[in-house]
């Protein structure tokens, strides 16, 4: 992983999708987009991340399912639910099970988003370590 954890930003709305790339370029973390769980997948398939910030309701896959799959294909990489609307049930228990990292209520305060990354990328380095030592 580099100084900066590359992020995925995942939503079906192209404003969002903008506002958090421009949140990402702006705190000099790289930054990709998808505007699906599909082709989040397909990216990731191809390109490495390290953290994933998805919305929730999305055509074809929520959120919460799509975290499940990177989870399950990725177990390194940190998911982040940003929604306006999301079953708060799911969400803990996706925490729980460390599913996702985070869940942040759109729409967010830019200090409590830099916090969610902040937080998933402690959690990269210390993959990172742990990779670094078992090497």
């Amino acid at each position: 992983m580099s100084e900066k954890p590359s992020v995925l930003c995942v939503d079906d709305e192209a404003p969002i999708l903008r506002t958090l790339e421009r949140f990402c370029r702006n705190e000099g973390i790289p930054v990709r987009s998808a505007s699906s769980a599909a082709d989040a997948l397909a990216l990731m398939e191809r390109e490495p991340v390290d953290i994933v910030l998805s919305d929730y309701l999305m055509p074809g896959m929520n959120g919460l399912d799509f975290l499940n799959e990177v989870h399950s294909r990725w177990p390194r990489v940190s998911g982040i639910v940003i929604s306006g609307f999301v079953e708060l049930p799911a969400v803990a228990s996706a925490l729980r099970q460390g599913i996702i990292v985070g869940f942040l209520h759109k729409p967010w305060k830019r200090d409590e988003l830099k916090a969610l990354i902040k937080n998933a990328s402690e959690r990269c380095r210390g993959f990172a370590k742990e990779g670094a030592v078992a090497s």
